[in-house]
């Protein structure tokens, strides 16, 4: 992958002039607007050590609760266009993000033989991988990315700076800026795709990233495996920040089992995540389990033994092809003088260990919740 990310931008080019050269000589065929998306709410129960306990209901626990406008047009001879923009909805307060199309708002241009080309703000490389192999596809109480915090993860914050703007816009989730090729899906069961970005004179940060990488996999009805990187080479003070995230799954039939792995590197700071998974169905339902851990790596002892593991069980039960009903239990536990929490509890102030009292405690949840597609 590493290979992948020095050469994106001749890559891309390339594709470009593909795309190009497969223009059609006929008019539109056909054009569609899409609207969609989803409504998920719960309640949950969030216990961080001795700081207390706190009551909520949250917005997103078991798919984003999101507005999604979407739009696709043939233009003959195998070509098409199309957009995709996507918003996160705050469904229990009736709120919106910043920007509004946070999640993902793009143009594309592809070929059914050549492949695609998109333009605009997208999902990181190595978040889709890590994603695709989480039973909870990192959302909720028992998230793979619980340990994706720049307050607590040594190696984020040095990176992009331990502060609200850098937890937003840190670029291991979105890319802002982004240009990006994706592999035709001809190709038996081999995906991927290409993404550089530009900083635009601004600050990793806060969301203007500089940076190149792909990821590449392959998939089957019973086995997925996949491996991603993306470099940031505008982190703080100008260095550059790597994220790889590796995964593989098997489905036997009474069980999809998956393993991944998603390493933070920033000059001697490191953070490795290893994910285990287990999918089961149950007649109208799933069954959830999940074991994560964070291993941090520093220039002290001390932060060596920054580590935290990460318990998930849930159920999902599902009253149609559109409705279900779920509940998640989770229990993170921190070592030395972690910090990390369940989303969703009281205060933790995990910038400092050394006046934080909650280092090294556990956090503990449960959560129940409704979500409808539509």
């Amino acid at each position: 992958m590493h290979h992948i990310a020095h050469h994106a931008g001749v890559a891309l080019t390339a594709a470009s002039a593909a795309l190009l050269l497969a223009a059609p000589t006929t008019q539109a065929q056909t054009s569609q607007v899409t609207i969609a998306g989803t409504m998920d709410l719960a309640l949950r129960q969030v216990k961080n050590g001795d700081l207390g306990t706190l009551r909520s209901q949250v917005s997103g626990s078991n798919l984003t609760s999101k507005l999604v406008v979407r739009g696709r047009e043939d233009l003959g001879n195998g070509l098409h266009a199309g957009f995709f923009l996507d918003a996160t909805i705050g469904a229990n307060t009736g709120s919106a993000n910043a920007p509004f199309w946070d999640r993902r708002s793009t143009v594309e241009l592809g070929h059914q033989r050549y492949g695609e080309m998109r333009l605009g703000r997208d999902w990181a490389p190595t978040h889709l991988v890590w994603s695709g192999f989480d039973p909870f596809t990192t959302l909720g109480i028992a998230s793979a990315n619980a340990f994706r915090s720049v307050f607590v993860s040594r190696a984020l914050g040095q990176a992009f700076g331990a502060s609200a703007a850098a937890a937003a816009a840190n670029p291991t989730l979105r890319v802002n800026n982004a240009v990006e090729y994706f592999l035709p899906n001809t190709l038996g069961g081999v995906y991927g795709a290409l993404m550089v970005s530009a900083g635009e004179g601004g600050a990793a940060g806060s969301g203007a990233t500089r940076g190149a990488g792909g990821r590449l996999g392959w998939s089957s009805k019973t086995v997925d495996v996949a491996l991603a990187r993306y470099e940031t080479r505008n982190a703080n003070a100008g260095r550059s920040f790597t994220d790889q995230a590796w995964g593989a799954s098997y489905d036997f039939g009474p069980a999809r089992v998956s393993v991944a792995q998603r390493k933070w590197s920033y000059v001697s700071d490191t953070t490795t995540n290893t994910l285990l998974g287990v999918q089961i169905p149950v007649g109208a339902g799933t069954i959830k389990l999940s074991y994560v851990h964070a291993d941090q790596n520093g220039a002290t002892a001390a932060l060596n033994a920054n580590d935290a593991s990460l318990w998930g069980a849930g159920y999902i039960h599902n009253l149609s092809k559109r409705t279900a009903l779920y509940g998640h239990v989770a229990r993170l536990s921190n070592q030395a003088g972690a910090a990390f929490s369940v989303p969703g509890g009281v205060a933790t102030s995990g910038v400092s260990t050394a006046t934080n009292y909650f280092g090294g405690k556990a956090s503990t949840a449960f959560e129940f919740g409704v979500r409808h597609n539509f």
